[in-house]
């Protein structure tokens, strides 16, 4: 990296929030940002992160517990940069997020005036709007019909845009969160919901600058053109941020069953283990099948042909059908949250699974789901009404994107 590269970053601080459940994920964004040459300082809002997670971010991070919360739901805690004085030129990203590339474009857009975001994947979402979000954010100014957009990764400056953050954060503890996950719902996304309700309303539009299409990827969908570097491709163009929202993450125990996990492996091992990489974990606080190993290798081939199987025959069901698993894993994703002791004490407290069982008690699994699978996938293929063919055999397929 050059020095005038190493200069347009000097102003740069990029806050993440992270819980224990997060915390490979975390590790992964420090990572993949020194590894594509992002400097800047890194702050991670400790939500939840047992102590030795939180010694080994502390090595190449600032790690804060935060002084006030507005709910348990780690998301509405990333405007908390406002009440830690944050100056200069912001980065809101999430940890479940690997950057694949320099983001100096999207930083001069925010120093030139611009609140940066990705676009939302799916044209239906892009059209979210909730009239009565003006009145639950007690918003000063009407609310417009405008493009609805991600906040995974948001830029702006504070010198641009110094009510941005207060806003966002003071708009976050009027969100119903009872709401979240709930398809539907006028507060389904708080954090992203409330920040769409500001830039749709006290905010003008033309602040808010969109990045291309693909520049923000979900990580089962792109091509990995180079493992070191980090370099990714989708449908033939450079990705710059690499995506996992919802759960299972795909570094947790199940999260092999999510679209293009195992795919996804080469670029979590070289962010997990590499020699290069500032933050190193141990191979046994990772799954059997993420391993940098002759046995997590063996394991990640099983479950890379299961998941292959599950991915066919899932785009071979009724879109309704998979709108119903996705429906379900997200209901059962905010049951998890609402259940679990939101401190830090709590979290550190609970007992943990070796990670080894879980990975074993995966590939055995794995074959025999991929047997069911197979046995599904020639029954569709043969059925005259795939809705007629679910309900006879009461077929429950395990959560997907």
């Amino acid at each position: 990296m050059t020095v005038e590269e190493s200069n347009r970053q000097h102003d740069v601080t990029y806050y993440t929030v992270a819980e224990a459940a997060f915390f490979l994920g975390a590790v992964m964004l420090v990572n993949s940002l020194r590894v594509t040459g992002n400097e800047g300082k890194i702050v991670v809002v400790d939500m939840g992160l047992a102590p030795d997670q939180r010694r080994l971010l502390e090595s190449h991070a600032e790690v804060i517990s935060p002084s006030q919360t507005i709910h348990p739901t780690p998301g509405t805690m990333k405007p908390y940069p406002y009440l830690l004085g944050a100056t200069g030129t912001v980065v809101v990203i999430d940890s479940d997020i690997v950057v694949t590339a320099r983001l100096d474009d999207a930083l001069d857009l925010a120093r030139n005036g611009k609140v940066v975001a990705a676009p939302a994947w799916l044209e239906s979402v892009r059209h979210r709007w909730f009239a009565e979000w003006e009145e639950a954010l007690e918003l000063r100014a009407p609310l417009r019909r405008e493009e609805w957009f991600h906040n995974g990764f948001v830029v702006v400056s504070t010198d641009r845009w110094p009510r941005l953050l207060k806003r966002w954060w003071e708009v976050c503890g009027l969100v119903p969160t009872e709401q979240a996950l709930l398809k539907n719902q006028p507060f389904n996304a708080p954090d992203a919901d409330s920040l769409n309700a500001l830039m749709m309303s006290e905010f003008p539009r033309s602040a808010l600058a969109l990045l291309p299409e693909g520049y923000e990827a979900f990580g089962g969908d792109v091509v990995i053109e180079n493992v070191q570097t980090l370099r990714c491709t989708l449908r033939g163009r450079p990705t710059g941020l690499l995506h996992y929202p919802d759960r299972p993450k795909p570094w947790q125990n199940p999260g092999w069953l999510r679209v293009g996990a195992t795919a996804f492996a080469p670029i979590m091992r070289r962010l997990l283990f590499a020699s290069d990489v500032p933050l190193r974990v141990e191979p046994s606080d990772v799954p059997l099948w993420l391993r940098p190993s002759a046995t997590g290798r063996a394991a990640l081939m099983v479950l890379a042909a299961a998941n292959w199987t599950i991915g066919w025959a899932s785009h071979h069901l009724p879109e309704r059908t998979r709108n119903r698993v996705r429906n379900w894993r997200r209901t059962a994703v905010r049951r998890a949250q609402l259940s679990k002791n939101p401190t830090a004490s709590g979290v550190a407290g609970r007992r943990r699974i070796h990670a080894s069982a879980w990975g074993w008690a995966a590939v055995a699994a794995t074959l025999v789901s991929a047997v069911g699978l197979g046995i599904l996938t020639i029954l569709d293929s043969v059925r005259t009404s795939a809705e007629l063919s679910l309900d006879v055999f009461g077929v429950s397929l395990p959560a997907m994107r």
